[in-house]
């Protein structure tokens, strides 16, 4: 698909909607790379788990979530990673040319949900930092099945939508209205989560 249909799709559905969820929205080579990196770094123990809060009032709180992150860093050198960040980049200048949204920097972790994890209903901006204005996520998982749980719950006026974390799956929503829930994975559940600032 051409990419500006692709992004005018996204726009309308978040204008709709508040929320897009978009197949393909990243290459099958992209997506395979950035598995493969994650897998790696997961071997290597750099993931930590996560907090609640940012960096004024950070703290553990398992019983609200329960999966491991690892920060990816804007200026990488990772082709797959530097493809990640070429194609956020683009769609943020699409953004801004066409709806004068001002985005400026984003953010991006991997984030890896092992058996029995979960992120309770929350909303994905801080009360002391209103920086985050759409939040992204992309699924890493291959083969993923309805009974595999995991799936994502956005909570909507018109009610909850339920979004299983597929291979390539993108999903994109307004950071400060909608809140939503990762239901517990019945095996590991590997994205890209971050926001868009």
């Amino acid at each position: 698909m051409d990419k500006n249909i692709l992004y005018e799709n996204i726009i309308d559905d978040l204008i709709n909607n508040n929320y897009a969820q978009v197949d393909g929205f990243f290459t099958e080579s992209t997506c395979l790379g950035l598995k493969n990196l994650l897998l790696e770094k997961e071997q290597e123990g750099v993931f930590k788990k996560a907090n609640i809060g940012n960096k004024v009032n950070a703290k553990e709180a398992l019983a609200i979530r329960s999966d491991k992150i690892s920060w990816i860093e804007n200026d990488s050198e990772n082709e797959f990673e530097k493809s990640f960040h070429s194609q956020i980049d683009e769609f943020c200048t699409y953004l801004n040319r066409t709806c004068y949204t001002g985005i400026k920097d984003w953010e991006f972790h991997y984030a890896l949900f092992e058996k029995g994890a979960f992120y309770k209903r929350h909303i994905d901006r801080f009360k002391n930092d209103s920086s985050r204005k759409y939040s992204v996520v992309t699924y890493l998982n291959q083969n993923w099945q309805a009974d595999d749980g995991g799936a994502l719950v956005i909570y909507t006026d018109e009610g909850a939508v339920t979004i299983l974390p597929e291979w390539g799956r993108t999903v994109i929503f307004k950071s400060d209205l909608l809140e939503h829930e990762v239901m517990v994975s019945g095996k590991d559940r590997l994205s890209i989560t971050g926001w868009l600032k």
